[in-house]
C-alpha cells in the first residue's frame, strides 16, 4: 500500500502548476513561430508602449498622406491629358485662320470657321472632365461642372455681337465679358468654385496647390477666340462691312495667346507633378523605415522563438517523465 503525505500534495501541485504554464508558454511560442509576431505586446516592449505608439501614429499619418497623393497624381494627370485635348483643339488654328483672313477669301473664311461651333463645344466638354465622379476643373466645387455647355455660352454672346455697332465695340465687348472680374464669364459661363481649388499635403505643414480652373485668364482667352470663331461662322456679327473677317481676325489671335498661355499652365501643373512624385517617395521611404521600426518592437525572431520551443518542449517531457516517476513510488518499489 502507498501513502500520500501532505508533502507529497504539495509538491504534485506545484508539477501540476509548472505543467499548466509550460503548456501556455509552448502555445504562446507555437503561435509566434507561425505568425512571426509576438503575442504579448507589452513584454516585447518591457512595458513601455510609447516608442511604438508613436511609430503606429506615423504610421497612421503616413498612409493618409500617402492616399492623399497618389489621388493627387491621378487628378493633375487627368488634367495634363485634358489639357492637352484642348491644346489639340487650338493647335494651329489661330495661325490657320488669321492665314485665311489675309487672303481676302469671304469663301474661303467660311469654310475654314464652318467647325468653329464643334471646337469650341468640345474644348467646353473638355473643361467639363470628370475623373471618379469629380470635375477636374471646377475649383473649390468638383460636385458641378466647370463651364455651361457652349449653346448657353453662345446664347449669352449673340446678343453682344450683333447689338455691337461694329466689329472692334463687339470685339472688345466679348473681351470683357469673358475677362472682367464679375462679369458674365463668372456669372453665366463658369459654374466652378474657388479657383484656387485643389491643394495636397506633402507632409507635416508642407502642401501644394495642384488644381487647375476653367477661370484661368489663359483658358478664358482660349475659349473667347473659340466663341468669337463659332459667332463669326454662324453670322452673329454687327450690321458692318467686313465684320466676318475682323471678328475671325481677333478670334485667332485670342486662339493664339490662348494657346500660349495653356503652355504656362502645363507648365506650372507640371512643377506640381513633380512636387507630389518627390513627396510620394519621401513618403513610402518613410513608411518603409516605420514598418520596420514596427517590426523590431513586435516581430518575434524565428530563430529565438524555435530555440525557445524546442527548451520548453523538452522541460514539459521531462516533467511528465518526472511526474509519472512520482505517481508510481512505494515502499514496496522504493525497496526493490
Amino acid at each position: 500500500m502507498s501513502y500520500v503525505t501532505s508533502g507529497d500534495a504539495a509538491r504534485f501541485s506545484a508539477f501540476g502548476q509548472d505543467v499548466a504554464r509550460l503548456k501556455t508558454e509552448l502555445q504562446r511560442l507555437s503561435s509566434e513561430l507561425g505568425s512571426g509576431r509576438r503575442e504579448d505586446i507589452g513584454l516585447a516592449v518591457a512595458g513601455d508602449f510609447t516608442a511604438l505608439s508613436d511609430v503606429r501614429r506615423g504610421l497612421r499619418l503616413n498612409e493618409s498622406f500617402l492616399l492623399g497623393l497618389s489621388n493627387a497624381a491621378v487628378a493633375a494627370g487627368a488634367r495634363q491629358s485634358a489639357l492637352d485635348r484642348l491644346a489639340a483643339e487650338l493647335d494651329n488654328a489661330g495661325p490657320e485662320l488669321l492665314a485665311v483672313v489675309s487672303n481676302g477669301r469671304s469663301s474661303e473664311l467660311s469654310r475654314r470657321l464652318a467647325d468653329a461651333p464643334d471646337r469650341l463645344e468640345a474644348a467646353v466638354a473638355t473643361m467639363n472632365t470628370r475623373l471618379g465622379g469629380q470635375s477636374l476643373f471646377a475649383g473649390s466645387a468638383p460636385d458641378r461642372p466647370a463651364l455651361a455647355d457652349a449653346a448657353t455660352i453662345l446664347d449669352a454672346l449673340r446678343p453682344i455681337a450683333s447689338a455691337a455697332p461694329d466689329a472692334a465695340t463687339a470685339i472688345a465687348e466679348i473681351d470683357t465679358w469673358f475677362q472682367d472680374p464679375g462679369g458674365g464669364f463668372e456669372t453665366t459661363g463658369y459654374l466652378g468654385g474657388d479657383p484656387d481649388g485643389a491643394t495636397v499635403y506633402l507632409g507635416e505643414g508642407q502642401r501644394t496647390r495642384h488644381g487647375i480652373s476653367a477661370a484661368e485668364t489663359g483658358i478664358r482667352t482660349a475659349l473667347a477666340g473659340l466663341a468669337m470663331a463659332a459667332l463669326a461662322a454662324e453670322g452673329s456679327l454687327p450690321p458692318t462691312e467686313g465684320a466676318q473677317a475682323d471678328l475671325a481676325r481677333a478670334a485667332a489671335e485670342r486662339m493664339m495667346n490662348g494657346e500660349a498661355g495653356l503652355v504656362d499652365i502645363r507648365a506650372r501643373l507640371g512643377v506640381a507633378e513633380g512636387r507630389i512624385e518627390d513627396a510620394k517617395v519621401r513618403v513610402e521611404a518613410t513608411r518603409t523605415g516605420l514598418q520596420l521600426e514596427e517590426a523590431r518592437l513586435t516581430d518575434a525572431d524565428p530563430f529565438e522563438v524555435a530555440t525557445d520551443l524546442e527548451t520548453v518542449r523538452r522541460q514539459l517531457e521531462s516533467m511528465y517523465v518526472l511526474t509519472a516517476r512520482l505517481s508510481d513510488l512505494s515502499l514496496t518499489t522504493y525497496l526493490r
